[in-house]
C-alpha cells in the first residue's frame, strides 16, 4: 500500500512539473505507472472471484392474537450465507448456507439440510451457449415462487416447502437458443437421504416396497422471456423414481410479468406420485384409517395440486406492497372412499413495506399471513388456521 501511495505522489509531482514547462510532455505523463495497473487490474479480479452476501430476515411475530393458543415472540426467520464468484468467462460457482438448519450431512448425497447448493458451472462452445452444472443445485423447477429471494416469502406452498425435494444433487446441461431462450436438463437424486431412512425417520414402515435400483430423476426445462423480458416463462416436465416400480410424474408451469414498479407470478403445478414420499397425504390417509406402527406405510398414486398467485407493486419510490394467495389440494387417484381431494390447503398474505434506499435490497414490513388447511368432512380431522401479524425487516447485504 505505501509504494502504491509513492507511485500517486511521485506521478502527481512530476505531471505538475511537466505542466509548467508547456503541452508538448502531457502525453508522457498521462500514462499510468504499470505497478498501479496491474494492481486495479487484481482488484477488479478479485472482486469477480470471490462475492460474499448475507441474506437475512427476522421480524416480531404474533400468532393467533385473542385466542388461547395465542403467542408472540420475536424470530431469526431468514439467515443464508451466499459465496459466489467467477474464475474466468468460463467457469463460475455458487455456495449458500442456511445458518437455522441442521449441518448433520444426509444419507445418500452427504450433504446437509443447512446447504442449499454448491456448484459449479462450466459454459462452453462457439458462442458460450451451452453450460454444465455439477453439485448440490437448485431443482431446475417450474416455480417463480421458489425462484423468488427466499427472504422475500414470508410463508411457502406446501408444493415448495415439502413436496418438491429443492436442492438436489446432479448435473445439468443447458442450451441457450438466444438471450430469451433457453433448454435444460438436469439429472438428480429424488431425495437427499437413502430409502429406509427417508421411510422410518418419518415414521412409517417400509411395508411391501422396495427401493428403486436408480433412485433419480430429470427435470426437462425450457426458460422463455417475451416483450422485452418484460413476460418470462419456466416451464418443466418431471420424471423420478423413489420406491422400485412406481414412477413420479410432474409438471410445472410458472408465468411471470415483471416491470420496474411491478411484478406477477402464476404458478401452476400438477404432480402424481407412484409413492408419496411427500408424506403430506400419507399422513392424512393412515390418520382416517387409523393405521399405526408396521400398518403406517406411505400411500401410493397421489396427487398434488398447486395454483400460486403473487402480486407486488410499488406505490412509490419508496413504499410498495406484495399480496400472494394460493390454493393446493391433496387427493388419491386409488381411493375411492376419500377422493382426488380430501385434503386443501391455503396460503395468503399481504405486507406494506417500505424501502429506504434505492440501490439497497432493504425493506422493513408490516403484514398479515394466513395459512388454512381442512380436509374432507367424511375425515372428521379439525380444521387448522394460522393467523399471523408480522412486523420485521430484510435485506441483502453484500459484503464482499
Amino acid at each position: 500500500m505505501k509504494k502504491i501511495f509513492l507511485f500517486f505522489a511521485l506521478g502527481f509531482l512530476v505531471k505538475a512539473g511537466y505542466t509548467n514547462e508547456g503541452d508538448k510532455n502531457l502525453d508522457a505523463v498521462s500514462v499510468e505507472p504499470p505497478a498501479v495497473q496491474d494492481t486495479s487490474e487484481n482488484e477488479r479480479n478479485q472482486s469477480k472471484l470471490f462475492n460474499f452476501d448475507v441474506l437475512f430476515r427476522g421480524a416480531l411475530l404474533g400468532d393467533n392474537l385473542g385466542k388461547d393458543d395465542a403467542v408472540t415472540r420475536a424470530k431469526m426467520e431468514e439467515i443464508r450465507l451466499h459465496l459466489h464468484g467467477n474464475y474466468n468467462d468460463d467457469l463460475s460457482y455458487k455456495v449458500r448456507l442456511r445458518l437455522n438448519r441442521p449441518f448433520a450431512p444426509n444419507s445418500l448425497d452427504n450433504g446437509s439440510g443447512a446447504l442449499d447448493f454448491a456448484l459449479i458451472e462450466y459454459k462452453f462452445g462457439k458462442n458460450r451457449n451451452w453450460d454444465v452444472t455439477v453439485g448440490k443445485q437448485s431443482a431446475m423447477v417450474g416455480s417463480y415462487e421458489f425462484e423468488n429471494n427466499p427472504i422475500y416469502e414470508f410463508m411457502f406452498t406446501d408444493y415448495v416447502d415439502r413436496i418438491l425435494n429443492l436442492f438436489v444433487t446432479g448435473a445439468k446441461l443447458g442450451y441457450h437458443i438466444n438471450p430469451n431462450h433457453s433448454f435444460h436438463v438436469q439429472v438428480h437424486n429424488t431425495v437427499n437421504n437413502n430409502f429406509n431412512e427417508h421411510i422410518l425417520n418419518n415414521g412409517f414402515a417400509i411395508g411391501d416396497l422396495q427401493r428403486s435400483k436408480v433412485p433419480m430423476g430429470a427435470y426437462f426445462t425450457w426458460v422463455g422471456a417475451f416483450a422485452d423480458q418484460k413476460i418470462h416463462t419456466k416451464w418443466s416436465y418431471h420424471v423420478s423414481q423413489f420406491a422400485d416400480k412406481h414412477t413420479n410424474h410432474a409438471i410445472s408451469l410458472a408465468n411471470k410479468y415483471k416491470t420496474d414498479k411491478q411484478m406477477v407470478y402464476l404458478d401452476l403445478q400438477y404432480s402424481h406420485m407412484g409413492v408419496d414420499h411427500a408424506l403430506i397425504a400419507s399422513n392424512g390417509i393412515n390418520d382416517f384409517y387409523d393405521h399405526t406402527g408396521a400398518g403406517r406405510v406411505l400411500a401410493k398414486d397421489i396427487v398434488y395440486k398447486t395454483a400460486v398467485l403473487r402480486y407486488d407493486q410499488f406505490l412509490t419510490d419508496k413504499w410498495e406492497i406484495a399480496l400472494k394467495g394460493a390454493v393446493e389440494a391433496a387427493g388419491s387417484t386409488k381411493d375411492e372412499e376419500l377422493g382426488k381431494d380430501f385434503r386443501q390447503n391455503y396460503t395468503y398474505f399481504a405486507a406494506l413495506q417500505h424501502k429506504p434506499f434505492r440501490n439497497q435490497d432493504m425493506r422493513f414490513y408490516l403484514g398479515y399471513i394466513g395459512n388454512s388447511i381442512s380436509y374432507a368432512d367424511k375425515m372428521n380431522v379439525d380444521r387448522q388456521q394460522l393467523n399471523r401479524l408480522a412486523l420485521g425487516a430484510y435485506f441483502t447485504i453484500p459484503l464482499l
